[in-house]
């Protein structure tokens, strides 16, 4: 199991065109979202590099998916992923906690450890949003849709799965 510190070789993050089997388009990256004002959640240490994305699912525009992360020195893993939620959690959208973190290895033992909860966005809509953190490389990964009115839609165990293929499709090595 990769566990937080335990990542292997460094490596950088990526937005690829498409991602989910391309079911998510990209709709905007890091110099784009920079512009429009958004940035990393707060916890990432100074000098790691940011990278962001926001993709739109090809079926219905109306839902997104969020990346956003860092790689470079991340240092300390499990500080990193308790400030990326604390950041996110003070971000747009108003994100409030509607369910406690649960950890995830969708994957089994070969594959990355994944830190989900369920938040609720501009209080109404329900979304899960799930991290993985390691030594040079930590994100966090949202899923909005604004159909999904009660935490009880939410499935953290099958987007820990879709967290775990993110994690392939991003992450290159250095």
């Amino acid at each position: 199991m990769l566990v937080p510190g335990d990542d292997g070789p460094a490596v950088t993050l990526v937005t690829p065109p498409t991602l989910v089997g391309g079911a998510y388009r990209l709709d905007a990256g890091t110099k784009q979202l920079e512009k429009e004002g958004l940035g990393v959640q707060g916890g990432m240490p100074k000098g790691a590099v940011s990278v962001l994305g926001r993709y739109q699912r090809v079926a219905d525009h109306s839902v997104t998916l969020s990346l956003s992360g860092a790689y470079g020195g991340i240092g300390e893993p499990d500080a990193v992923l308790d400030g990326m939620f604390k950041g996110f959690e003070s971000g747009p959208g108003k994100p409030s906690v509607a369910s406690e973190r649960h950890d995830f290895t969708p994957e089994g033992h070969a594959g990355p450890a994944i830190a989900c909860e369920v938040v609720k966005m501009y209080d109404r809509a329900y979304a899960p949003a799930c991290a993985w953190a390691g030594e040079s490389d930590a994100m966090l990964v949202l899923d909005f849709d604004p159909e999904r009115l009660s935490a009880d839609s939410v499935d953290l165990t099958a987007f820990a799965k879709v967290t775990a293929g993110i994690y392939r499709d991003v992450r290159r090595p250095a």
